[in-house]
């Protein structure tokens, strides 16, 4: 079973991966579940990805949101 995860990635000076905490208030943090931006399904995952490239929509294109999966091998 694959585990997924949003992720925000920057490729202005050199290629950066995190997670998209940074750029949301904190207060809110505690309504996202203990483990935010980790998803059982791709589709999931694809969802919250599309609803973050539409709240950050005027972001500079060297950073933009990705989905990675996690294999179990």
């Amino acid at each position: 079973m694959s585990t997924y995860y949003v992720l925000e990635k920057n490729t202005f000076e050199s290629m950066t991966l995190r997670l998209p905490t940074e750029d949301i208030d904190q207060s809110g943090w505690y309504n996202l579940g203990p483990e935010p931006f980790k998803y059982d399904t791709y589709e999931e995952a694809k969802k919250v990805k599309e609803s973050l490239d539409i709240i950050f929509k005027k972001r500079p294109s060297s950073v933009t949101f990705i989905i990675v999966e996690e294999t179990n091998a």
